[in-house]
């Protein structure tokens, strides 16, 4: 099979990379700098320069995949590193993590389209359980917080609930992923909690990522999955 792994240079996207190569697939993937530990992982294409905040980027990268691809798994992520409260925003670090979390998925789906590549494949966005309304009142009881990293992955979840309505006519099922919480770069600032909360290797996280993936179907377009444990999680 031929997967594309969109921000593959570290943490789960890394690790997908490595899975996919050990389990025979081809992978395609992309990044904005490359690696030594991505350049050696196993990938069949590795494309650089990738910027997910530009269109024109993001249209060269279609350009130089040369097949349709089986699978599209868009990983690029941004956390931003402070804690926001209603006392401390930053909207200039609020519209970063929109414009790579949500429109970069967007994006990236849209040049795949017009470059011919999704017909026949399966789309994966990995987004987060910090997307989820519902669950706010539960896991930011009393607190709120990090505005610009719940509302970026709510306007993730809510692209690809719209790509999955649009792209239902070429028959291409997407959905969206919560990877779980795992031992990368973007969540180093809660290491403190990594025990208590049960954060995974982000090697076990790819694995759950993949199981997933290999789930889609039409019948499961539009869903919003926890790789932990296979279940909706409600929006």
């Amino acid at each position: 099979k031929r997967v594309l792994v969109g921000g593959a240079s570290r943490g789960i996207g890394l690790c997908l990379v490595r899975q996919l190569a050990a389990d025979g697939a081809s992978a395609i993937a992309t990044c904005r700098k490359p690696t030594a530990e991505l350049q050696a992982a196993g990938a069949a294409q590795v494309i650089t320069g990738v910027e997910v905040q530009d269109t024109a980027s993001v249209g060269s990268l279609a350009r130089q995949i040369q097949a349709p691809l089986d699978y599209v798994i868009y990983n690029a992520g941004y956390f931003m590193e402070a804690k926001e409260t209603l006392d401390a925003l930053d909207d200039r670090e609020e519209l970063k993590q929109i414009d790579i979390c949500a429109l970069g998925a967007l994006r990236t789906v849209a040049a795949l389209k017009a470059a011919g590549l999704l017909r026949g494949a399966k789309v994966a966005i990995i987004s987060s359980q910090a997307g989820s309304v519902e669950w706010r009142f539960t896991q930011n009881r009393g607190q709120g917080g990090d505005y610009g990293h719940h509302m970026s992955r709510a306007a993730c979840n809510i692209a690809g609930a719209l790509m999955s309505e649009e792209l239902k006519a070429l028959q291409v099922p997407v959905v969206l992923l919560h990877p779980g919480f795992n031992r990368t770069d973007m969540t180093q600032k809660f290491e403190r909690i990594w025990d208590i909360e049960g954060a995974e290797d982000p090697s076990v996280g790819a694995k759950r990522v993949l199981y997933e993936v290999g789930q889609i179907s039409m019948d499961t377009t539009g869903h919003f999955i926890n790789c932990e444990d296979g279940l909706l999680i409600p929006w």
